[in-house]
């Protein structure tokens, strides 16, 4: 019994080992159309680093990075799931308003600017110029402040 546990933990490290770190580099012109949208509006001024798509069971995720240190990652359907920049605001086209709206009414907020933002199905979250993280609920309640 001992064995057959070891051997299924084996397999299972070798699987995981083997899944890990797909990174392929690409062209931006091979991002979803959405993707590629999403960057010519927002970023269409920056210098490009490089590109790269992590295959996944179902689909692939997509990252793009700006020689600015820019970074940005889409999910399969080419929908952005984070952005960071490192030295500006990210575009405020892309902040939901009433996250907007809630770092500019705050005293603890106000003033600073979001240097990164990141979605998915349950949540938002922002970080700020001051080092504040903010969590969303998908209402936009707020549901966790770390700093």
């Amino acid at each position: 019994m001992k064995k057959i546990i070891i051997a299924a933990a084996a397999l299972l490290l070798g699987i995981v080992s083997a899944s890990a770190d797909n990174d392929r580099p690409i062209n931006v012109n091979q991002l979803p159309k959405a993707s590629q949208d999403f960057l010519a509006a927002h970023f269409g001024n920056l210098q490009l680093a490089f590109a790269v798509e992590d295959p996944k069971y179902m689909g692939s995720e997509y990252e793009v990075v700006y020689t600015d240190r820019t970074e940005v990652e889409f999910n399969t359907q080419g929908e952005w799931t984070s952005v960071e920049r490192r030295y500006e605001a990210v575009p405020a086209g892309i902040v939901p308003e009433q996250i907007s709206s809630y770092i500019d009414r705050t005293d603890f907020t106000r003033g600073h600017k979001i240097t990164k933002i990141s979605r998915n199905r349950f949540e938002w979250e922002v970080e700020l110029t001051n080092g504040l993280e903010i969590e969303f609920d998908t209402n936009f309640n707020v549901i966790g402040i770390d700093d």
